[in-house]
């Protein structure tokens, strides 16, 4: 069975972690302002696109969430705060490390396992 994509989004507080997921949720769902799921850890939006925050995780057991439900086939599920649960993560998965950088951001992107692979190199811009 093929999973869905696991997008782990890592950055200290203010790094722009919520942003980028809220920026994501608009694009594929038409939802503005999407709220960053710290309180309630799992927000679901249609088309099986998932949002966790793992910030005020206080364990390390995400079975409870259903993850493998969660990452059906198509499903994209964004994680903040991934290093609360590493060891609960899939291992095929998109790290996306934010930081800031002279007044700005950046972002580097790392591909764990083929399915991120593919998922990456639709993303690659060549100018």
């Amino acid at each position: 069975m093929q999973e869905g994509l696991a997008i782990c989004l890592h950055g200290g507080l203010g790094a722009g972690k919520t942003t980028l997921c809220q920026g994501f949720i608009e694009e594929r769902t038409g939802i503005p302002f999407a709220q960053s799921p710290t309180f309630t850890l799992l927000q679901a939006y249609p088309g099986e696109l998932y949002h966790l925050d793992l910030y005020r995780l206080e364990t390390t057991d995400l079975q409870e969430f259903g993850l493998e439900e969660i990452l059906a086939p198509q499903a994209v599920l964004l994680i903040e705060w991934p290093e609360r649960a590493r060891a609960a993560l899939p291992e095929d998965r998109l790290e996306v490390y934010l930081a800031e950088s002279g007044g700005g951001r950046t972002a580097e992107i790392v591909a764990r396992g083929l399915r991120a692979e593919a998922a990456l190199s639709r993303l690659r811009w060549n100018p």
